[in-house]
C-alpha cells in the first residue's frame, strides 16, 4: 500500500509541475521534426547577426577609409589591401593631423602594430 501511495504522489506532483511550466508559458514541443526546424531557424539567425573583421574588410576593399594611428594622425585614402597583422596599404591618401591636411600620397604602407582604428567611409 505505501509504494502506491507513493507513485500517486509523485505523479501527482509531477502533474503539478507539469502544469506549472505550461501555465508559465514554456513552449511544449514534442514533434522532433519542428524542434529541428526551429533550432535550425536559431543558427541562422545567430550566423546572419554575426559579423567577423574579415567580414569588414571584404566589404571594405576598394572604399574609401579613414585610418587612425597611435599617434592621433589620421590617413584616408582607398583601401587596396589589409593583411593578417593588420599591415595596410592604401591609394590616393591624404595625411591629416588635427583634421587638417599635411600632405597627399598616391600610394602609403601603414604597419598594422601602429593602427588605432580602420573605419570605413562613404564612397566620393
Amino acid at each position: 500500500k505505501s509504494l502506491d501511495a507513493n507513485k500517486t504522489k509523485t505523479t501527482y506532483f509531477c502533474q503539478i509541475f507539469l502544469w506549472g511550466i505550461i501555465s508559465k508559458g514554456a513552449p511544449m514541443n514534442t514533434d522532433p521534426a519542428q524542434q529541428q526546424q526551429q533550432q535550425q531557424q536559431q543558427q541562422q539567425q545567430q550566423v546572419a547577426n554575426k559579423r567577423s573583421p574579415s567580414d569588414f574588410f571584404k566589404v571594405a576593399l576598394g572604399r574609401p577609409v579613414v585610418v587612425k594611428l597611435n599617434s592621433g594622425v589620421e590617413y584616408r585614402g582607398i583601401l587596396a589591401v589589409v593583411d593578417g597583422y593588420m599591415n595596410i596599404a592604401m591609394e590616393q591618401t591624404e595625411e591629416y593631423v588635427n583634421n587638417q591636411l599635411k600632405g597627399k600620397f598616391g600610394d602609403a604602407f601603414i604597419r598594422g602594430n601602429n593602427v588605432l582604428y580602420i573605419s570605413a567611409t562613404k564612397k566620393k
